[in-house]
């Protein structure tokens, strides 16, 4: 998939769009921009080649003011977790940029001192800034401990598929799960938000499954009733198509995970008729179980997470230290913190940086919730920049942090 980067003014940070998500737009390519802007755009997109929005160009809203050049690249940078690359593109800049008092720049080249513990190079800076603004500059932020991303306790084994696993999307929802295994001996995986799987989603996630169960990872599952629907329409008894051996074969571990050994029994049998081979055998390990025992485990997972979600006192939901694709909790606390609410108050000030990767997926999850209203408060310099970047800043209300 091939990001479209074209500009347009857009509203300042403060007065962002907080509004409720918009679908079904489209900005038509600029087939001739050529220079240093479109080639950092081609670079970008070969980074995030593997998520197709072919049906989607991004219109990049920025703040008052386009990104420079530098500014992009810097972003891009740091969000490949490359702060001493992004300092030596920035440094040079400000001499470009004196007395065009261009903010971008300058705050971008604070932030990227302060996280990198450069007290001398920031305060020096400032005195510049001083000069350059007239008025007071940045204030230095003595460290504090830096939590994990996402949520600690029963919610921190918690993994939710998105609506689509498909061949356009698998890849990334199956590298998220598979980075969840190193997390907690047990694994509780959501399939509540899946409304679409086709042949390589479903042959994809059983073999990620599979590999699951050799790890000895235990997978409880949850919305089980909605996967299991899914799955059935995909099958037919004495219909020995090919294509659709996967869903059989995971609609079966789908039965065993849940302990529900007579459905996993009828199954199988009916998957060795349709198909003429041996049927599965049931997993002594597994205790059988009945349908009302599997709904009240789920209904009692899933206060679990509630409970454990991290949330502030007006509802609003705080994330912190990197989101990225190997540690993609933030993704999912986001789904969750999602049900059953209008609006999304996403805290940021402790998220030190977002990859390339995790954007893409924000962008996506965003994109996925229409008629909510979604507001991103407190971004760092260098994550409002990638926001911009990637069409966020269009689809919902984020505000920088402010020093």
């Amino acid at each position: 998939m091939v990001f479209s980067f074209f500009r347009k003014k857009d509203q300042d940070d403060a007065k962002g769009p907080a509004t409720s998500m918009r679908s079904g737009q489209t900005v038509m390519p600029d087939a001739g921009r050529t220079g240093p802007q479109g080639n950092a755009a081609q670079d970008k997109a070969d980074t995030a080649a593997h998520f197709d929005h072919a049906a989607m160009a991004i219109e990049v809203g920025v703040g008052s003011e386009m990104l420079s050049p530098c500014e992009e690249q810097a972003v891009m940078l740091h969000a490949n977790n490359q702060p001493d690359a992004a300092i030596a593109v920035l440094e040079p800049e400000i001499a470009q940029v004196k007395g065009k008092r261009r903010l971008e720049t300058w705050l971008m080249l604070f932030e990227l001192y302060q996280q990198t513990g450069r007290r001398q190079q920031f305060d020096a800076l400032g005195l510049n800034y001083v000069v350059e603004f007239e008025t007071s500059p940045p204030i230095w932020q003595n460290a504090t401990p830096q939590a994990g991303t996402g949520s600690k306790g029963p919610g921190s084994n918690y993994f939710a598929f998105g609506e689509k696993l498909a061949a356009d999307t698998i890849s990334a929802e199956i590298s998220r799960f598979s980075a969840s295994f190193d997390k907690s001996p047990i694994l509780r995986v959501d399939f509540a938000k899946v409304r679409q799987i086709d042949t390589l989603g479903a042959a994809e996630l059983l073999v990620s499954w599979q590999q699951a169960q050799k790890r000895k990872l235990s997978l409880q599952v949850l919305g089980s009733k909605e996967m299991a629907s899914l799955l059935s329409e995909k099958i037919e008894v004495g219909r020995p198509m090919p294509a659709e051996a996967p869903f059989w074969l995971l609609l079966i571990e789908l039965y065993q995970a849940l302990g529900l050994q007579e459905e996993f029994e009828n199954l199988a049998v009916d998957y060795a008729i349709t198909y003429e081979v041996s049927p599965p055998s049931w997993d002594s390990r597994h205790a059988p179980r009945t349908a009302s025992q599997v709904a009240a485990d789920e209904a009692k997972a899933k206060a679990e997470i509630q409970d454990a979600a991290p949330a502030g006192s007006d509802g609003e939901l705080s994330l912190s230290g990197e989101i990225t694709a190997k540690q993609c909790e933030a993704l999912d606390t986001i789904r969750k913190h999602a049900e059953g609410r209008d609006h999304l108050s996403i805290n940021l000030a402790r998220v030190k940086r977002i990859d390339f990767e995790s954007a893409g997926m924000l962008l996506n999850l965003f994109m996925g919730m229409p008629g909510k209203t979604v507001s991103l408060q407190q971004s760092n310099e260098m994550v409002y920049g990638l926001l911009r970047l990637m069409g966020i800043t269009e689809l919902v209300s984020v505000s920088r942090k402010k020093r």
